[in-house]
């Protein structure tokens, strides 16, 4: 059994780094579940006939197209990460600002990553 998950996510930079840790984790096991289940189909697939490989072919499209959802999320919290590290970078620079400050866009793109993780695994998230 794996840690607990975290459900309790305050939105500021500490929680919300630990959670998208998390999330690019469960990321990455998923990539690797899809590409031994992808290999392993290949190397046990005995094709007899069109009808077969049909069958064959729309099972690896959707691993191909789990494959590509575990990419795209990866690739927003990357674009999260980078966005918080510049606004890091800005708060150095303008004292003005507070240490955690997230726009209204990045909030939004928080809110669909949580509701995404709390529609996979049905765990409920308390967003602060």
């Amino acid at each position: 059994m794996g840690r607990p998950k975290k459900t309790k996510i305050n939105l500021d930079k500490n929680s919300l780094q630990e959670f998208m840790q998390e999330i690019y984790n469960d990321c990455v096991n998923v990539m690797n579940s899809a590409r031994k289940e992808l290999n392993e189909r290949k190397n046990r697939a005995e094709i007899e006939d069109v009808n077969d490989e049909s069958l064959i072919g729309k099972v690896n499209n959707d691993t191909l197209k789990i494959i590509e959802a575990t990419i795209d999320r990866k690739l927003a919290l990357a674009k999260l990460q980078t966005q918080i590290i510049s606004t890091d970078n800005k708060d150095t620079d303008n004292t003005s600002q507070t240490d955690n400050s997230f726009t209204d866009q990045d909030k939004h793109l928080l809110r669909e990553l949580f509701n995404e993780k709390k529609n996979d695994t049905n765990t409920d998230y308390d967003l602060d």
